[in-house]
């Protein structure tokens, strides 16, 4: 089920101009070599700096997320927020360049470190845009439509249920990315990480159904960490780690960085909720009419 069409309008104005302000940070993350690969890590201005520098060029994006959300289902407030950040992580390049300036396989733990750092920062946003979201509706009623599949969708502490649709969810999107991801090219690590997580997400959350899917949202951040700790742990030397790169057989999932994970993993997560939302409503819808 579709927004309506001028709740569509607001989003894809919203993605635009959010996106463009996260563009803002491009340069602070930019590595003082100038290669590709966007890491707050080592970003040239240094890991405290571009965390702050990035948040400040997200307040736009937060906004208009909170907006969307407040006229809408909660999910495309988290949609906006990152499915805008996709153009500064794809502006950023691929992860070849950080494969070159990397001390490997040591610095693959700073990812881990990173991924973390993003799933906080992201936690903190979602929630936060969940919670205002119910102060604000009733300020932009006459723009929210009236119906919408997102009226039970609560992001907050997750219980038993929510951790395991997001737990499958995990899984599902790790075995499914590994497959799609064949190269560290931007294009096609993005659209692999949108549509694997985003089937991944269909799965947890109709193989669970629960109404707080913090957790699926927030799982690229977790196979992103894990991913990156069994690389990091996994070879003794950087020759060793060279050879897999140069022979193609590095964990595929690594080829994504962490700004992907949080930019185009997520945002193929939100989608996936959406379909299930819709798919489940079009099974009530059914049984009742039945």
């Amino acid at each position: 089920m579709l927004p309506q069409l001028k709740h569509r309008l607001l989003i894809g104005l919203s993605l635009v101009t959010a996106g463009m302000c996260w563009l803002l940070a491009l340069g602070a993350l930019t590595p003082a070599d100038g290669s590709t690969g966007l890491s707050l890590m080592d970003a040239h201005v240094g890991t405290p700096t571009a965390v702050l520098i990035l948040f400040a060029a997200g307040i736009p994006a937060i906004i208009a997320g909170l907006v969307v959300a407040s006229t809408g289902n909660p999910l495309t407030g988290v949609f906006t927020v990152t499915g805008s950040l996709l153009l500064l992580g794809s502006m950023g390049g691929s992860i070849d360049g950080y494969l070159l300036r990397a001390n490997l396989p040591t610095d693959f733990q700073s990812l881990a470190i990173e991924s973390g750092i993003w799933l906080v920062m992201l936690t903190v946003v979602f929630v936060g845009i969940d919670r205002l979201r119910i102060m604000v509706r009733p300020k932009l009623q006459w723009f929210a439509p009236k119906h919408h599949l997102g009226t039970r969708t609560h992001l907050t502490f997750p219980g038993a249920k929510p951790l395991l649709a997001g737990l499958i969810t995990a899984a599902g999107g790790a075995f499914i990315c590994n497959l799609l991801i064949q190269s560290p090219d931007g294009g096609q690590v993005n659209g692999s990480l949108i549509l694997g997580f985003g089937v991944a997400a269909l799965i947890g959350n109709m193989a669970v159904p629960q109404r707080n899917p913090l957790v699926i949202l927030l799982s690229p951040m977790l196979v992103a960490a894990l991913a990156y700790l069994w690389v990091a742990r996994s070879y003794p030397t950087p020759d060793v780690m060279l050879f897999d790169i140069y022979t193609h057989n590095l964990l595929n999932l690594t080829l994504a960085l962490p700004i992907q994970y949080a930019s185009a993993g997520i945002t193929g997560c939100a989608l996936g909720v959406g379909l299930a939302q819709t798919l489940e409503h079009v099974r009530h819808t059914t049984a009742i009419t039945a």
